[in-house]
């Protein structure tokens, strides 16, 4: 799925998958027997159910996520530190590749996977805020300032930097549909006293063009 957009496959076996903004899905043509795939970044799996043959979604960081027929989103981008795998339908196990030990998600549960100490946690989350995103929104429940940026800047295809510290203490609840970057942008700065700076692309020495750059700092 390129930057800034959300894709949607359909494997071999009925299952639909969508794609969220700047992930990568592997799979083959066609199951035979095991169904598995390979994700980096975020995607959100409605798969048919088959009771002889498990669906097992692999990340790069050697994290499972096994169903036979259920509703759930998994994200594990490479460049964040932790993988998240939310539960909306049936039931699912995540576990690490090669360790005999697993967790079983209930509807409405996200298990969370720390890549650096390889401990997970199991908490109940908001569904619509985790999964809304297939559905073109982006919905946002008491979430901090670096967590809104991660979004925004996958969702628009743009590079976001923050300057100031405090900035990473502000919460925002939100709910954004179709709304321009520049009308998001503009109702951060209603909410807080910061100022966001558009900084359009511009071409480089190899005649190819920089990415559209926001920068968000506190006002004095």
């Amino acid at each position: 799925a390129a930057y800034g957009v959300v894709s949607k496959v359909v494997l071999s076996d009925g299952s639909e998958v969508w794609l969220n903004s700047g992930s990568k899905l592997i799979y083959p043509n066609r199951f035979v027997g095991k169904r598995q795939v390979y994700l980096s970044g975020e995607a959100y799996f409605k798969v048919t159910s088959d009771k002889s043959n498990r669906f097992d979604v692999v990340t790069s960081n050697g994290l499972q996520v096994s169903a036979y027929g259920t509703e759930f989103n998994v994200k594990a981008y490479e460049d964040e530190n932790k993988i998240e795998a939310t539960l909306a339908k049936g039931h699912v196990e995540v576990s690490e590749i090669g360790q005999p030990i697993s967790r079983t998600l209930h509807p409405g549960e996200q298990v969370i996977y720390y890549k650096n100490t390889s401990r997970m946690e199991v908490d109940k989350v908001n569904l619509a805020v985790e999964t809304s995103w297939k559905d073109g929104k982006m919905i946002f429940r008491r979430a901090n300032m670096n967590e809104i940026v991660q979004r925004l800047a996958r969702h628009f295809n743009v590079d976001i930097k923050l300057e100031g510290e405090e900035l990473y203490d502000y919460k925002y609840s939100a709910t954004f549909t179709t709304e321009t970057l520049n009308d998001v942008l503009l109702l951060l700065e209603k909410t807080a006293p910061i100022k966001c700076t558009v900084i359009e692309p511009k071409q480089t020495a190899d005649f190819t063009y920089s990415r559209r750059t926001v920068i968000i700092k506190t006002i004095k």
